[in-house]
């Protein structure tokens, strides 16, 4: 088994001159490039929804960016895109375009990678349910009140 030099990733803001779209992320993936929106970087794994599977998985790229132009301006820096998306009512048919992308693989990113912490939710602990004793007796009628 031949082994491969495993290549160091570059991670590099939009340029100056840069135009377009800044919450745009170009990942250079297993030697393809992809145009995503990055959703959130964990561990590993880049979260993001691929804009060149829009047109094969039916999902429209205008909406996506339209979208993602709003959750930009307002709320980038407090939570992921995937949250705005779900608030919408968008989030099936964004699922059909949201791809994890090991790190391991990535070469070169040129745009945001937005990072949101994630945090372990607390254990809630319940009460154990107890048998009624014997000797209670429980009524089981119904009253109404008007």
């Amino acid at each position: 088994m031949k082994k491969t030099k495993k290549v160091p990733l570059i991670a590099e803001n939009h340029p100056p001159s840069f135009t377009g779209y800044k919450f745009i992320t170009l990942i250079q993936y297993n030697e393809q490039c992809l145009l995503t929106i990055v959703d959130n970087v964990i561990d590993h794994e880049i979260k993001a929804y691929v804009l060149d599977l829009c047109g094969p998985s039916g999902v429209s790229e205008e909406m996506i960016i339209n979208v993602a132009y709003e959750w930009y301006l307002t709320n980038k820096d407090k939570y992921p895109i995937s949250i705005e998306l779900s608030k919408r009512g968008l989030i099936d048919k964004a699922s059909t375009i949201y791809k994890s992308i090991n790190m391991d693989f990535v070469t070169r990113v040129i745009g945001p990678l937005f990072s949101f912490p994630v945090t372990k939710s607390s254990k809630v602990k319940r009460k154990r349910k107890k048998d009624i004793p014997s000797g209670i007796q429980i009524n089981k009628k119904v009253v109404k009140i008007y």
